[in-house]
């Protein structure tokens, strides 16, 4: 089986003002209404809508003090996303106050009106936090006291560096805002947040597939500033898993397989050595395991090993199947072992999710139809895929080819 290709789209403002007008009338909405209006997750939402629910009921309950830091939700857009995919365009403002009352539920004034209040820094943290998952970095800046953006000047602060970053991120270049990290990392900064500032580092180069300086240093300043900090209990072993996930991108990116393997070995240990009990515990093993079981399923299908590779993508399945990624990944994984019927299923459950990720589905559905002689069905599906994002030039290319027997005409 060839290689599942890559789906890209246009990262443009211009573009998404266009990705949002068709996936407005695409009618494919998405049955999770966290992001957009803060109401009950569903069956079909994913992990990260669960977290982001919960952080919020923790928020307005004054349990801000217990919520983790969790990995941030995949995208920066998901409110526009989740609302427009209803039809709705009219819950893109800048201001949580302008969104249509009849989608915003009580939690999300309840959000609205504890942000506006006097926090400490626990709930100021998880204020910062929630207003980001929401899409209101202005907001988010505003909670936190970020009132100037000069990278040149800025000090982090001991109690919301990651935050600031989070929010820094929003309106500086990604170099600007790593160098800030670095020169927290390297500081008179507790070592938990240097370790944290030294793994944001990591996590950045390691998703670009740099081999750069920056990810060396975040990585040898990030397993220092580890073991500054206590190695026990439940925290201990979730922390190891984390940086054990994070140092191996260092061996990844060089092409060391095989150091990678055995470093994501020491983390899969670490994380499945504990249990959690309940609520946030349960939610934050959650979290890590999710992102490990999905780097554990990309290094085995860039070195061919399908077949392990199905397997940790069952477990997101587990973690999180109302999550357009586990269904994308899981598809890859099943056509890489030659199991092109189960990887359909797999796409059709991403689209089955509704949304823009539908698209991606669709997308590679299609593609794994065409090579099964299936032309008219992949056409139908490439259509799809080009209905909910226009934008994507490897969908246009699959249109745009004639294909006997298949209909082209895009509603």
């Amino acid at each position: 089986m060839t290689a599942m290709p890559r789906y890209r789209t246009d990262p443009s403002p211009s573009a998404l003002a266009t990705r949002l007008r068709a996936l407005r009338k695409a009618a494919v909405p998405v049955a999770c209404r966290v992001y957009a209006g803060l109401a009950a997750p569903v069956p079909s939402s994913a992990l990260h809508a669960r977290i982001t629910h919960t952080m919020a009921k923790a928020f307005v309950a004054g349990e801000s003090a217990g919520v983790p830091r969790f990995e941030p939700p995949p995208s920066t857009q998901l409110r526009l996303l989740t609302a427009v995919s209803w039809g709705r365009l009219d819950g893109g403002g800048p201001d949580m106050t302008t969104f249509p009352v009849d989608l915003a539920s009580e939690l999300w004034w309840r959000v609205h009106e504890r942000a506006l209040g006097s926090l400490r820094a626990a709930e100021r943290r998880v204020a910062c936090d929630l207003l980001l998952r929401l899409g209101y970095p202005q907001r988010a800046a505003e909670v936190i006291g970020l009132s100037v953006i000069d990278p040149r000047k800025h000090v982090l602060s001991p109690d919301l560096a990651m935050e600031q970053l989070a929010v820094l991120r929003c309106h500086l270049p990604t170099s600007a805002v790593e160098a800030m990290a670095l020169r927290g990392a390297r500081s008179g900064l507790p070592p938990e947040m240097r370790r944290d500032l030294a793994l944001f580092v990591v996590f950045r180069n390691a998703a670009r597939g740099v081999d750069s300086t920056s990810l060396q240093a975040g990585a040898a300043l990030a397993t220092k500033a580890s073991s500054e900090l206590p190695q026990q209990g439940f925290a201990g072993a979730l922390h190891r898993a984390r940086l054990h996930r994070a140092i191996a991108a260092v061996p990844y990116v060089r092409r060391d397989i095989a150091e990678a393997h055995r470093l994501l070995g020491r983390a899969l240990e670490s994380l499945t050595s504990i249990t959690p009990a309940a609520g946030m515990d349960r939610l934050a093993w959650a979290d890590e395991a999710y992102a490990l079981y999905s780097f554990l399923v990309r290094t085995h299908l860039a070195i061919g090993l399908g077949s392990r590779a199905a397997g940790y993508a069952a477990e997101l399945v587990e973690l999180s199947p109302g999550d357009d990624r586990t269904w994308a990944l899981r598809g890859d994984a099943l056509a890489a072992c030659g199991q092109l019927d189960a990887a359909l299923d797999a796409y059709g459950r991403g689209i089955a999710l509704g949304g823009w990720g539908a698209a991606r589905a669709a997308y590679l559905r299609g593609f794994v139809l065409e090579r099964l002689g299936r032309v008219a069905e992949a056409a139908e599906d490439y259509v799809l895929s080009q209905r909910i994002d226009p934008t994507s030039s490897v969908v246009a290319g699959q249109v745009e080819r004639p294909v006997p027997g298949a209909t082209y005409a895009v509603g």
